[in-house]
């Protein structure tokens, strides 16, 4: 196999870590630029480990060439696959921009097809990209996916609140809502595997990356995470895709497709869960509230007002200035403002100006909250 060339966005998170790690069990793969956030000291060990000569940050690290703007990166680098895991809103720009200069973007940052699916799509047709999504759920999805599909099933944990008596829900601290029962992230994906926010950015993401309907995406919980997707085929075959759950092996597939070359361990037959439960109301009002809207709202204003009055609330919560249950009070009162605003999103710029209107009224939500 030729070696291809990668360029990892936000190198130093959970999602770049394990990139890193499937890249050094990998042979034919060189990366070329990286991009991180605050964690110098793990991004020079990164550069210094894998041969990286650029990189773009805020922060100075000792070691590469340092690159002011991911626009620059991608002109000097021109990698064959970018993978993008830069959370937020800030990965949404990093996807749009990554488009117009690569041959593959390997997708974790959920945000980009959340707040603009259709301009994603629109950028990937025209300069020929194809789109790998990472999600364990997603990746099953694609490697499942044929024409003849009725309907899709994605499956999800239940974070840290699955268990709890819903009575003290409300009372649960940062430190209790991040002991995720199976996977270890980042922060605000923890919390938002606890409010299964995530699991409905996950849903939104199906219905883009796949053309289906959102009639056509079940969620169910899988308390061990054993199973990833499953697809429903009009002549009654059932497609399930399962194993250990370990982000390393989607992250190997979105760089290796359509070859599978990475080795990982199997699962006994014994330790085989396909328990699949349903998602409770009472436990998870956000994710309620956010499908009802995905069947009966069109364009992506609420979208984009749902990711940042969550990464807003999120990053208040985590700082313990609000409740769990008040992350819900934001999100629900800034994601109606915006359907009531009643304005259409046209083009990039209107997602970025939904996206900073959101963000106003959800600090403003907040302010009332911490007045009180």
């Amino acid at each position: 196999m030729e070696e291809k060339t990668v360029v990892i966005l936000g190198v130093t998170g959970s999602i770049g870590t394990q990139t890193v790690d499937v890249i050094k069990a990998l042979k034919g793969f060189k990366v070329v630029g990286i991009s991180f956030g605050r964690n110098v000291s793990l991004a020079e060990k990164i550069i210094d480990e894998l041969g990286v000569k650029y990189y773009v940050s805020e922060r100075e690290a000792s070691k590469g060439v340092k690159i002011e703007t991911l626009e620059e990166l991608f002109s000097i680098t021109e990698p064959d696959i970018v993978v993008c895991a830069i959370p937020g809103f800030e990965g949404v720009k990093a996807a749009l921009e990554s488009l117009k200069h690569t041959k593959r973007l390997a997708l974790a940052t959920k945000e980009a097809l959340v707040c603009a699916g259709p301009f994603v799509k629109q950028l990937a047709e025209k300069y020929s990209v194809e789109i790998i999504p990472i999600d364990s759920e997603h990746s099953a999805i694609f490697q499942l996916y044929e024409p003849h599909i009725d309907h899709v099933l994605i499956t999800a944990s239940g974070g840290a609140v699955r268990d709890v008596p819903l009575d003290d829900i409300p009372s649960l601290t940062p430190a209790q809502i991040l002991k995720h029962p199976t996977w270890s992230m980042g922060g605000r994906i923890t919390v938002d595997s606890a409010t299964m926010v995530n699991k409905l950015f996950e849903v939104i993401e199906a219905h883009e990356l796949f053309n289906l309907d959102y009639s056509k995406i079940d969620v169910k919980l899988n308390r061990s995470s054993f199973v990833h997707g499953i697809v429903f085929l009009k002549d009654g075959v059932i497609k399930i895709h399962a194993g250990k759950p370990d982000m390393r092996i989607p992250i190997a597939y979105s760089l290796t497709y359509p070859e599978r070359i990475y080795e990982s361990c199997i699962a006994d037959v014994k330790e085989f869960d396909l328990s699949l439960y349903n998602v409770e109301e009472e436990r998870y009002p956000i994710f309620h509230y956010g499908l009802e809207l995905a069947r009966t709202q069109s364009g992506l204003s609420w979208r984009i007002a749902l990711n940042a009055s969550d990464e807003i609330a999120v990053e208040y919560f985590l700082r313990e200035k609000i409740t769990f249950r008040q992350i819900e009070t934001v999100v629900k009162r800034t994601v109606d403002y915006v359907i009531e605003a009643d304005k259409s999103v046209e083009s990039i710029n209107d997602v970025y100006e939904i996206d900073n209107i959101s963000r106003n009224y959800a600090a403003k939500v907040v302010k009332e909250l911490l007045s009180k």
